[in-house]
């Protein structure tokens, strides 16, 4: 019998292998790329200490309906460095190691058919054919044919520590890559401003396209936020506030502590 709690528990270890498989990964030759993506600014850097339970929880989604089991997760290039950075890497070696990644918009997703013993899980070449991004505009980008040598590189120490920590449950989730910049140039998921965009997946949740959607910035990337009225930590990407209905700005200041003196004259 299928044991979903089980299955849920395979995909909630998914950070921790991929923290090993990025800590692998660093350990290799830098392989360099020209990249047309510059380095974020100082404005753009992931807050400090980012916790990666919460960036991973963020970006993830997990869908189960009509004997269908879909997990699919966005892995923006901060979740990539902020793993090794953890493990003792030092920012600088995980930027330069994980460069090639800024060409991508890179999803690790998992798609499958339930049934008395587990899960049949689709291979990559049907959740390919299957599955496409949407940005805000509309546009439409499906997945790349061919990535770039630096990145196979990625992959090939990724897929094998993916099936030796997780057996099948690792072995049936793809690495499926993406266009990073939209048909204006642009950055088309960029996790520290405000726009969104999906995943459309065709037939293989049900009959018809399901839609996953991921609404930026990121708020486990971005310094806390609060409401200016009643002081409750909201998140990054929240326009209005939940509890009291007024607008929120882009003001991040922790709030006050009881009894601190007041600047204000």
């Amino acid at each position: 019998m299928f044991d979903y709690p089980a299955m849920i528990k395979l995909w909630k270890l998914m950070p921790v292998v991929c923290l090993t498989a990025s800590i692998t990964f660093c350990q290799q030759p830098a392989l360099q790329t020209p990249s047309t993506n510059q380095a974020p600014s100082a404005a753009e850097e992931p807050a400090d200490q980012v916790d990666i339970g919460a960036l991973a929880k963020e970006t993830e989604q997990i869908d189960q309906r009509m004997g269908k089991m879909g997990m699919f997760w966005w892995t923006p290039i901060e979740f990539w460095e902020q793993s090794a950075i953890k493990q003792g890497i030092s920012p600088g070696q995980a930027r330069r190691q994980f460069q090639p990644l800024r060409e991508y918009n890179v999803f690790i997703i998992g798609i499958g058919d339930l049934g008395g013993m587990g899960i049949d899980w689709q291979p990559l070449d049907v959740i390919r054919r299957n599955v496409s991004l949407r940005d805000q505009a509309g546009n439409i980008y499906h997945p790349l044919e061919n990535v770039s040598p630096q990145v196979e590189s990625f992959v090939e120490i990724l897929k094998p520590v993916l099936k030796s920590m997780l057996g099948q449950f690792g072995e049936g989730v793809q690495i499926v890559f993406f266009p990073v910049k939209d048909k204006m140039g642009k950055v088309l998921a960029d996790p520290f401003r405000a726009s969104e965009f999906s995943l459309l997946v065709a037939e293989l949740m049900g009959p018809k396209t399901s839609t996953y959607t991921w609404r930026l910035p990121i708020s486990a990337l971005l310094p806390p936020k609060y409401c200016p009225v009643g002081k409750e930590r909201v998140e990054a990407n929240w326009k209005y506030c939940p509890w009291h209905g007024n607008k929120l700005d882009t003001e991040s200041t922790p709030p006050a502590l009881p009894g601190s003196a007041s600047t204000s004259k």
